[in-house]
């Protein structure tokens, strides 16, 4: 009996196209992008310590940083960035970071589960727009094809946890002229529409004698 080549066709197809799916998470920063210069939303300065905040919350700004629309999946991501201009050596932990929307306290969460509510769950919906790219075969090419997408997809889904994990802001003991960059993971509530009234709230301490600066800084309203 002859090879089908049009079935075979279809195979090398639809694996060609999970391929590319894997290699499709492309985010436009890198960990080290963070301390380069960058317009911060809101910025406040106390004895040479500057204290900036960047929100991430638009779609543009979102896929930039992590190759998904995380908002509307009840993450915010806020890049904080600390300068030590000054003469102190201070300490910014993120247990001493708050944010707030309105009254409401917002609960900080690791970048691996930001990354499974926020981004991992766009790359399973692809596995099956992967699939039914196999044309008119997709159903004899199910078994095969659902078991690849749901392989590769597993495998772009770690390597976005490990993403924004590696994105994430480490508490830091900054020396004068040192400077720290990393994003902040939060839990936003649910049918939230609009941002508004948001604001960080960072005590970092004086390395030395223990005596805390307070920042409040007020991000404008934004639309999700």
């Amino acid at each position: 009996m002859k090879p089908n080549r049009h079935l075979s066709s279809s195979v090398v197809l639809a694996a060609s196209l999970i391929v590319s799916g894997c290699a499709s998470f492309e985010p436009g920063l890198r960990y080290q992008d963070l301390t380069r210069p960058r317009q911060p939303t809101v910025k406040e300065t106390q004895e040479g310590l500057e204290v900036s905040v960047e929100e991430f919350a638009s779609a543009s700004k979102s896929k930039q940083a992590f190759d998904a629309d995380i908002a509307p999946y009840g993450i915010l991501a806020l890049l904080l960035k600390v300068e030590n201009n000054g003469t102190q050596t201070y300490r910014v932990q993120e247990r001493t970071i708050s944010v707030y929307l309105g009254n409401e306290s917002l609960p900080s969460i690791s970048g691996e589960r930001a990354a499974g509510q926020g981004a991992d769950s766009e790359y399973a919906g692809k596995a099956l727009g992967w699939t039914l790219l196999t044309g008119p075969f997709a159903i004899i090419l199910w078994p095969a094809t659902i078991a690849g997408s749901a392989a590769h997809t597993a495998s772009v889904n770690r390597r976005v946890e490990q993403h924004f994990e590696s994105m994430r802001f480490n508490d830091s003991l900054l020396k004068p002229n040192q400077s720290a960059a990393g994003f902040l993971y939060f839990k936003l509530p649910s049918g939230v529409k609009k941002l508004e009234n948001l604001r960080v709230e960072v005590t970092p301490s004086e390395e030395q004698t223990g005596r805390r600066l307070s920042y409040t800084l007020s991000l404008p309203t934004q639309d999700l």
